[in-house]
């Protein structure tokens, strides 16, 4: 399985794969294009169907934990399109850089 990383240079084109539409997708688009300077990373499958990843660096997340040096996952998610949770393996091999 193939991935694309979103970034600040592509998300206006790129599908975010969120349960969100319309005025919500662009605020989270929004809100997204802000964190990626924080180090906000987003990848997405190929695929057709929902398979992503959303982390960002402890040190940077919005919620009040104690973990530098690691990162908080915001969200993970699959859709049943996707049977096997094997689909998220390679995500382990994804760095924060």
């Amino acid at each position: 399985m193939n991935y694309i990383r979103v970034t600040k240079e592509n998300i206006d084109k790129e599908h975010i794969c969120c349960a969100m539409s319309g005025k919500q997708s662009l605020a989270k688009k929004e809100w997204m294009k802000q964190r990626f300077d924080e180090g906000l990373v987003f990848y997405r499958s190929e695929e057709r169907g929902k398979c992503f990843i959303e982390y960002i660096p402890a040190e940077n997340a919005w919620v009040p934990i104690e973990a530098d040096g690691y990162f908080y996952i915001n969200c993970l998610s699959k859709t049943n399109n996707f049977h096997y949770w094997s689909f998220f393996m390679p995500f382990s091999s994804f760095s924060l850089n």
